[in-house]
């Protein structure tokens, strides 16, 4: 059983840049980047499972921690079928991980030098 998985350089990136500004630790960016993918209307591409691993190294408990089932459970019904812990951690976690962080740079740069407001309102629609 895998209990690591590393980002994407771009995901190191996003997250090194958002922490620098704001404080958060990539352990609680790496939370809301998945809910932020696991949101997206569209589904995972070839392209999300292709991603770097020259990033940051993150432990599964760090990622996850006590609602790791929970996790598992909502890329589950997003992806509209059962998945092996394999399957699950790291490549689907990843994928999901690597895209938000996309996404959460977007609302990040969308939001100026109001994201925890602007975080506080997309807490509404996750």
């Amino acid at each position: 059983m895998v209990f690591k998985l590393k980002t994407s350089k771009e995901t190191m990136r996003v997250f090194n840049d958002i922490s620098a500004n704001i404080h958060l630790q990539p352990f609680a960016l790496a939370k809301i980047a998945i809910a932020l993918s696991i949101r997206e209307s569209a589904e995972l591409d070839a392209d999300s499972f292709n991603t770097d691993t020259d990033g940051l190294e993150l432990n599964r408990q760090t990622i996850t921690g006590e609602y790791d089932d929970l996790f598992k459970a909502l890329i589950i019904n997003k992806n509209g079928c059962d998945l092996s812990e394999e399957e699950y951690f790291p490549k689907y976690l990843k994928a999901h991980l690597d895209r938000g962080a996309k996404l959460l740079y977007a609302e990040y740069k969308y939001s100026g030098s109001n994201f925890y407001n602007h975080l506080a309102n997309l807490d509404r629609s996750i």
